[in-house]
């Protein structure tokens, strides 16, 4: 048996470079891929790879920026494979420009992506881990713990 056999994995970010790498690491080992990224694209390939190797991926086209973007990303996993185990909230960019620039709407941009995604993405998995006291990785919390 795998290690993360069966395992609902939710990855933001998922199309290209590291979110691409630990989909196709976490599907080998067992996990059950719900994808995640602006780009179609690497999306319809990841998940031809993975399913290729033998693994299970679905992806939806997902804006980390969007509250509501997220919380369809999971309710994709939660109805295609059941409650989340793993959110790799993985999706960030990093605009270059020079200060003397202003560049004002790269810096709104990576602050939405890498900020406000990060912080939907534990809003959209969140309810449901603690209700169940679930997930590979358990949040912790100041007592009184519910």
């Amino acid at each position: 048996m795998k290690y993360l056999e069966n395992a609902v994995t939710v990855i933001s970010g998922a199309a290209s470079g590291i979110g691409a790498a630990s989909s196709r690491r976490l599907a080998g080992a067992g996990a059950r891929m719900v994808l995640g990224d602006i780009d179609e694209g690497g999306l319809k390939k990841l998940v031809a790879d993975i399913d290729s190797a033998g693994g299970k991926a679905v992806y939806k086209v997902t804006d980390v920026t969007h509250v509501e973007d997220f919380e369809s990303l999971v309710a994709l996993a939660e109805s295609t494979y059941g409650p989340v185990d793993i959110l790799v909230n993985n999706a960030g960019l990093m605009l270059f420009s020079y200060w003397e620039e202003r560049a004002i709407a790269d810096w709104d941009k990576m602050i939405d992506v890498n900020l406000r995604g990060y912080l939907h993405g534990i809003a959209a998995v969140l309810p449901s881990m603690l209700e169940r006291k679930a997930g590979i990785h358990r949040f912790r919390c100041r007592p009184p713990c519910r």
